[in-house]
C-alpha cells in the first residue's frame, strides 16, 4: 500500500479497521508506525455515572469478541491483539457468536463473565441492549475496551477508533464519485481536489450512489453513512450527485449481502455501490462481476478478499474491474492497539480518561508509540491510525498481507 493516504484527520496510523487524508492519500499500513492521539472520557449522559472499576491484573483469560464468527476483518484484528497480548504474558481467547445480533453477544458475554474473564475487548452489534451485561462486568471489575463498533460510554474505558468518522465518510463518497466518472485514483492530488475539478465541468445525469451496509442498527456503519450524507451536502455536489443514498443492509452475512447486491443490479438505479463492510464489499464484487454489471464498487475491503474484483498490477486497466480502488486500515495493528490499552489498564491503572496516555511497545514493523485519549461527544476515544487507499499501484504488495 505504497501511497500515503491523506492525513485523514487529527491523527494518523491504522489498517485493518481500514481509510485517510493529506497531500497524498496512501501509504502501506504496516510500513508506517501508528500515531495516535485520541482521548476519551468515561461515563455517559449522567454526570454522576460511576467510572468502570479499576481492573485487576491477576488471573483469568482476556477475551476478544467480534460481531460474529467467519469474518476475516475480525479474525485479523484478533491476530494483532493475540500476538501483542501474548508477548506480554497474557492468555487470550477469541469468542464471537455465530449470529450477528446483540442477543447472541450478550448470551456469550454472560457465560464468559460468570467464568471470571480478566478483560473484554468487543466490537458490538448494536447501540443498545448491553447495559445489564456490561454492568455485570463492571461490578466484577472486568475492564471493557471497545473496538471497531462502540460499546456504551457508561461501561467501556475507551473506544479504539480506526480513523476519523467524517474523513472515512468523505473518502468513500469521493472515491465513488471519481470511479463513476472513470477517474483513476489520483496520485498527485487529493481526491477532494479532483472531485471538485471533475464536477465543476460535469453536465451529465445526476450521479446516484448506493450503500450496502452491515446491520441497520450497527453503530460504526451508521456513523459512516451519516458522514457520507454530510459530505454529499457540500456545494460541489449540488445538482451533480444525488444527496440521497440508496441504502441496503446485508447484516454482515455473505448470503444476505449477496441478496442485497443482486437487488441493486436488478433495480439498476445506482452508478456506484459503497460498501463500508468487508463482508458486503466482497459479496457485491462477486455479484457485479458475475452479472457483468456496469455498476461500479468501492468501500472498505481486504485486498486478499478483493483481488478477483480489483486491478492487481500497476499496468492494469482499473476500470476493467468492478472495484477500481477501495480503502481500509491496518486491522492487525488496530487489534494490537486494543491489546496495549488493556495492558495499560491492568498494569498502570490506565482508565481511559481525557488526556491520559499509554504506550504500545514496538510491534512487528511499528515502532513504540504513545497514544493519547481524546473526548468526543460523551465518550473517550483512542485514534489508532488512518485509512489507506488500495489501488492498482499497491494491490500486489497487500494481497498476501491482508
Amino acid at each position: 500500500m505504497m501511497k500515503k493516504i491523506l492525513a485523514l484527520m487529527l491523527s494518523v496510523s491504522m489498517i485493518a479497521g481500514l481509510a485517510a487524508c493529506g497531500s497524498k492519500e496512501t501509504e502501506a499500513p504496516a510500513a508506517e508506525a501508528p500515531a495516535a492521539e485520541a482521548p476519551a472520557e468515561t461515563g455517559g449522559d449522567d454526570a454522576e455515572a460511576e467510572a468502570p472499576a479499576a481492573p485487576s491484573a491477576e488471573g483469568g483469560k482476556h477475551v476478544f469478541m467480534f460481531k460474529s464468527t467467519g469474518n476475516k476483518f475480525g479474525d485479523l484484528m484478533y491476530e494483532g491483539y493475540k500476538e501483542y497480548m501474548e508477548a506480554k504474558g497474557y492468555v487470550t481467547e477469541y469468542d464471537s457468536p455465530a449470529e450477528t445480533t446483540v442477543a447472541a453477544q450478550v448470551q456469550m458475554l454472560d457465560e464468559l463473565i460468570t467464568q471470571g474473564v480478566a478483560s473484554i475487548v468487543i466490537s458490538t452489534n448494536g447501540d443498545t441492549g448491553y447495559d445489564e451485561i456490561f454492568q455485570k462486568a463492571k461490578d466484577a471489575g472486568i475492564p471493557i475496551v471497545s473496538i471497531d463498533s462502540e460499546a456504551s460510554v457508561d461501561y467501556r474505558l475507551a473506544h479504539i477508533n480506526q480513523a476519523e468518522v467524517q474523513d472515512i465518510g468523505s473518502y468513500l463518497v469521493q472515491a465513488a464519485v471519481l470511479i463513476t466518472l472513470g477517474v483513476d485514483y489520483p496520485e498527485d492530488k487529493t481526491m477532494e481536489e479532483v472531485v471538485a475539478e471533475q464536477l465543476g465541468s460535469y453536465s451529465g445525469d445526476e450521479i446516484v450512489l448506493g450503500v450496502l451496509s452491515a446491520g441497520i442498527d450497527t453503530p460504526v456503519q451508521n456513523s459512516w453513512i451519516a458522514a457520507m450524507e454530510t459530505e454529499l451536502a457540500k456545494d460541489m455536489y449540488k445538482g451533480k450527485v444525488s444527496p440521497e443514498l440508496d441504502k441496503k443492509y446485508g447484516n454482515d452475512d455473505p448470503v444476505e449481502s449477496t441478496t442485497q447486491a443482486n437487488a441493486f443490479v436488478a433495480e439498476n438505479k445506482v452508478d456506484c455501490i459503497i460498501s463500508p463492510t468487508t463482508v458486503g464489499i466482497a459479496a457485491a464484487g462477486q455479484v457485479l462481476k458475475g452479472a457483468n454489471s456496469e455498476i461500479k464498487l468501492t468501500g472498505l475491503g481486504l485486498p486478499s478478499e478483493m483481488q478477483s474484483f480489483m486491478p492487481n498490477a500497476a499496468e492494469d486497466d482499473a476500470f476493467a474491474s468492478v472495484c477500481p480502488y477501495m480503502m481500509l486500515w491496518d486491522v492487525i495493528h488496530l487489534g494490537a492497539v486494543a491489546g496495549a490499552a488493556i495492558d495499560a489498564a491492568l498494569t498502570n491503572g490506565w482508565a481511559g480518561t481525557d488526556g491520559e496516555t499509554f504506550t504500545m511497545a514496538a510491534f512487528r514493523d511499528y515502532a513504540e508509540e504513545d497514544y493519547t485519549v481524546y473526548t468526543q461527544g460523551d465518550g473517550t476515544f483512542v485514534l489508532a491510525g488512518t485509512p489507506y487507499i488500495f489501488y492498482k499501484g499497491n494491490m500486489s504488495e497487500w494481497i498476501s498481507k491482508l
